[in-house]
């Protein structure tokens, strides 16, 4: 069974569709990162600041590049998390574009830091490498948290999949919105630290929804 929630109330009519279910599941995500994206520029202005170039980085290719990378990576994931909520093969089709990109990506990092001397590649990797990862979960969170407490009801088919890919999106909008913080501007830099923050946010999705889902089977055997 994909989704029970999808069958008309048994009782109780004029109740209505359920609001988190397989059919509902890309409206939800959207308005969640659509309120995360917000909730991430605050935290950019009040807590991070802007980057203080801003205006200037605009004007070249790579900005648009950055923010271009994770923002698809997350259309994918969105794709990907829809098809596996309701058992079709295009979600997996999905993360396999995911994966493209992110290898697409992560050739270019390793081209332009063959190039680069060892103590500039040691400046990549610390501590910025880290605080990247670190504020990008940080925005991450909320998105991933309610996007978990949703689907905590949710009938799934694959769901370590389609927490992943749930996990991918939120790390994927919050690594966007990023970009207004980071001012870093190299393929070595980006290429590693914000794909890594969206698989580790994927791997926390992927978990989280296992887990639900270990819990409610276990309940229900009680």
């Amino acid at each position: 069974m994909i989704d029970d929630t999808l069958a008309p109330p048994a009782s109780g009519g004029g109740k209505g569709a359920p609001i988190w279910s397989a059919a509902t599941l890309p409206w939800r995500l959207t308005e969640i990162a659509a309120a995360g994206a917000l909730a991430g520029v605050l935290m950019v202005l009040l807590w991070l600041t802007p980057r203080p170039d801003l205006s200037v980085a605009a004007a070249h290719p790579f900005f648009w590049i950055k923010a271009t990378y994770p923002a698809a990576v997350a259309a994918c994931a969105l794709a990907a998390a829809t098809g596996l909520a309701r058992g079709r093969q295009s979600g997996v089709a999905m993360l396999a574009v995911a994966g493209a990109l992110a290898f697409a990506m992560l050739t270019a990092a390793a081209i332009q830091a063959a190039g680069m001397a060892p103590a500039a590649l040691a400046i990549l990797i610390w501590p910025d490498g880290a605080t990247c990862l670190g504020d990008i979960l940080v925005i991450a969170a909320p998105m991933l948290v309610l996007t978990v407490a949703g689907l905590r009801a949710v009938d799934l088919p694959r769901p370590a999949p389609t927490g992943f890919a749930c996990g991918l999106f939120s790390g994927g909008v919050a690594a966007t919105v990023y970009g207004l913080h980071c001012w870093q501007g190299t393929y070595a830099f980006v290429g590693p630290w914000f794909t890594l923050a969206m698989l580790v946010s994927g791997g926390l999705g992927a978990g989280a929804i296992k887990l639900l889902v270990r819990r409610r089977r276990f309940l229900a055997a009680e």
